[in-house]
Formats: structure tokens, C-alpha cells, sequence
């Protein structure tokens, strides 16, 4: 009688960190390459994060960042965060036409008082933008033709009420 083998295990390979974190990079999942390896994803993501490789969501959301259009600029950020109180005020206005607890009625009502506060800010970020191009334009007009000794005097008015500004808002 003859007694089975058993089948051969394929021996795993010996680890090559460098090509697991090329992997790692890509969107292959990794269950494949540890298994090849003969490690656990766990164990391939610990040393990942041991060895801070960047993590694929944080790519992800990287990527997404950078495509947001316009978002660094004031007026567009202005102009997203109003649409998101009107959304905001819209859903609430839903809510309150439905029966409910009072503690939504209470909790909506703070939400409204918050949103009226942010409404208030938008309208003072929108005005003090306003202010400042119209007095940039003033300040290039009066600028513009004259020797470069007046252009120096606009620019130090110009500095000069900057920083008084900043030091009311700070004293604020």
C-alpha cells in the first residue's frame, strides 16, 4: 500500500518590500501580492504605514482636491458656502412642515440661528471684498502717470492702512 503524498506547497517567495510598495501604489489589490508573498494585507498595510508610503485614499482624496475648481478663490468659495446655507435652509423649511419631536424643532432652530450667523459673515466677506478692489482701483488710478516718488507714497498709504486694518481686526 501506498501512501499519498501530500501535494507540494509552493513555497513562498522571500519579501520584496520594493516591489509590494510599487504594487501597493497601483490600484491592484493586494490580497494577490500577499499571498504571493505569503503575508497578510494587514501585515502589508502595517508596513506601509510604518514606512509612511502614501495610503491610496489619501491619493484619492489628493486627486479630488485638485480637481475642485476655483477652490482657493475667495469669491468661489463664498459663492459654494452660499449655496450650501440656501440647501441647508431648504431641507430645514422640508423638515418643518413634517410633524416632529420638539428637540428637531430645537435642534433646527439652532441651525437656522448658525446659518444666519454664516449668512451675516458672507455678506461682510462680500463687502469688505468690494471695498478693498474699489479702493485698489482708486489706488491704481491715483498711481497710474505719476513719477515713481508719488507711487511710493500711494504704496506706503496703501501698506500703512493694511496694517492699520489688521491691527483693528486683531484688537477685535
Amino acid at each position: 500500500m501506498t501512501v499519498p503524498t501530500p501535494p507540494e506547497t509552493e513555497e513562498p517567495k522571500p519579501v520584496d518590500w520594493a516591489h509590494i510598495e510599487q504594487v501597493y501604489q497601483t490600484e491592484e489589490k493586494l490580497a494577490n501580492t500577499a499571498k504571493i508573498y505569503g503575508l497578510t494585507v494587514q501585515k502589508i498595510v502595517a508596513h506601509a504605514q510604518r514606512h509612511n508610503w502614501p495610503l491610496r485614499y489619501e491619493r484619492e482624496q489628493a486627486g479630488k482636491q485638485k480637481r475642485s475648481p476655483g477652490s482657493t478663490d475667495p469669491a468661489t468659495l463664498r459663492r459654494r458656502l452660499t449655496a450650501l446655507v440656501e440647501r441647508q435652509i431648504a431641507e430645514i423649511e422640508w423638515r418643518l412642515a413634517e410633524p416632529a419631536e420638539c428637540r428637531d424643532h430645537e435642534r433646527d432652530a439652532r441651525t437656522l440661528s448658525n446659518l444666519t450667523r454664516t449668512l451675516d459673515k458672507l455678506i461682510e466677506l462680500k463687502r469688505a471684498a468690494a471695498i478693498e478692489r474699489a479702493e485698489a482701483k482708486r489706488m491704481r488710478e491715483k498711481a497710474g502717470g505719476n513719477d515713481g516718488t508719488k507711487t511710493d507714497d500711494v504704496l506706503r498709504q496703501d501698506l500703512a492702512r493694511r496694517l492699520a486694518r489688521i491691527a483693528t481686526a486683531s484688537a477685535d
